[in-house]
């Protein structure tokens, strides 16, 4: 079951919409965090998603204009590769970042939206999950 709303990533990216940022990081938080150790394998860790911010993070503007960012894409391919394969939350999370990258180009202001984004679902799992990895 895809959480993928290109529509909803659209108006994240595209237009900066705080609004829809919020609300769509904090469902798939939600959804994405586990709520025992039995759903650690299904659902999606902390680690597997911190590497992936921490490169966001450290992006330069110049980075971004060179399109350096679409090496990210590649990483997060990694990520979902190594979950488990009935790992739904590490897959949907890829496709939802990787059709928000392609959304980006070479505009900085558009990866500022995907970094606040991609910040906004982790500080929410953070929040929702019942477990520490």
């Amino acid at each position: 079951m895809s959480k993928v709303d290109r529509t909803r990533i659209n108006k994240i990216i595209n237009a900066g919409d705080v609004t829809e940022l919020n609300s769509y990081a904090e469902e798939l938080a939600k959804e994405f965090a586990p709520n025992s150790e039995r759903e650690k394998k299904k659902k999606l860790t902390t680690s597997q998603i911190r590497n992936i911010l921490d490169n966001v993070q450290r992006m330069s503007k110049e980075g971004v204009e060179k399109g350096e960012y679409e090496l990210l894409r590649p990483k997060l391919a990694y990520v979902a590769g190594r979950s488990d394969k009935e790992n739904y939350a590490v897959r949907d999370l890829r496709e939802i970042l990787d059709i928000a990258l392609q959304n980006v180009g070479k505009d900085y202001r558009k990866f500022e939206n995907f970094r606040n984004f991609l910040e906004a679902i982790v500080g929410y799992h953070k929040f929702y999950s019942q477990v520490k990895d």
